[in-house]
């Protein structure tokens, strides 16, 4: 029985599938299995597989959304940790060694995270968001509702702790990530670990680049909304939640070339957590909205 396995569910990324496998296959520590769940791919991802054998378990199902194929992989996997891997990212070489030893020392840790760095498609670094280098430890439900700080490409965790839980659910699509890591948090302690450990590819094909401005904001509420639910949370906690929601909202509204429903977010905002008169953030985004031009020239990107 392998210590951690590895899940990588993908869907037509014949272009970076076997990049992503070899960062896995490099690993330092390699007492792994890794499964990779191929969800109905059309172009040449089932070939690029095929040439590593018996060095990994392919699973091909129909086309049923990354939530499912990330569910179907811890099923048919046995190790005692679980990280998971999209089919367009990488890890550094040492990311499970550094990860493992920290699980195994801390009995009471549930999760291991740490920071991403960022590539585009042709595998260059790019400048990484700050969300992406900045995280928490400890007991994170709270802070977590206030943004997703885990990139997804990084976590390890406990498969005692997954079994627990209802696993991924496809209604928060392309944000189901950040509703399990929510609902996980509740398990145990987070651990953060101030190095990058993975590559977060930056490309035009990603699930929440095609989700649209609407079904971000209808499935951030839904998460939202659930998750207050599951523990007793200050209203000031909420309020600013909500707030920072809207202000993601704003963002992918002015991307959307919707500069009216960006006004509404931004102003919702506010209501919702007044402190922003004292966010360079929201000053930002408020100018922008007044002048949409501007985001020619403004990266909006930071705001995410």
């Amino acid at each position: 029985m392998p210590k951690v396995s590895v899940i990588i569910p993908t869907y037509n990324r014949g272009r970076y599938i076997s990049s992503t496998v070899d960062s896995v296959l490099r690993q330092t520590f390699d007492d792994l299995e890794v499964v990779v769940v191929d969800d109905g791919s059309t172009d040449d991802t089932r070939d690029k597989l095929k040439k590593y054998n018996s060095r990994i378990k392919v699973i091909h199902q129909k086309n049923s959304e990354r939530a499912l194929s990330r569910n179907t992989g811890v099923a048919n996997s046995t190790g005692k940790y679980i990280a998971f891997l999209d089919s367009d990212d990488l890890w550094l070489e040492d990311k499970l060694e550094k990860q493992v030893e920290i699980l195994d020392e801390s009995p009471d840790t549930v999760l291991v995270f740490g920071q991403s760095q960022r590539i585009n498609a042709e595998d260059e670094q790019i400048k990484t968001a700050k969300r992406q280098i900045k995280g928490e430890s400890g007991n994170v439900f709270e802070k977590l509702l206030l943004r997703n700080f885990i990139v997804s490409a990084t976590p390890l965790l406990r498969r005692e702790g997954f079994e627990t839980t209802a696993g991924f659910q496809t209604q928060y699509i392309p944000y189901e990530d950040w509703e399990f890591w929510l609902r996980f948090s509740l398990l145990g302690k987070f651990h953060f670990i101030p190095e990058p450990l993975a590559k977060y590819r930056i490309h035009p094909e990603q699930s929440v680049k095609l989700a649209g401005a609407e079904k971000i904001e209808e499935v951030t509420l839904a998460l939202l909304n659930d998750s207050f639910k599951l523990k007793a949370i200050p209203e000031e906690i909420k309020n600013k939640s909500l707030g920072l929601a809207n202000l993601r909202f704003c963002y992918w509204y002015l991307l959307a070339n919707q500069p009216e429903k960006a006004k509404e977010k931004i102003n919702k905002a506010l209501n919702f957590y007044p402190r922003f008169l004292l966010d360079l953030r929201w000053h930002g985004l408020k100018t922008i909205c007044q002048f949409p031009v501007l985001k020619k020239f403004v990266g909006l990107e930071e705001y995410h």
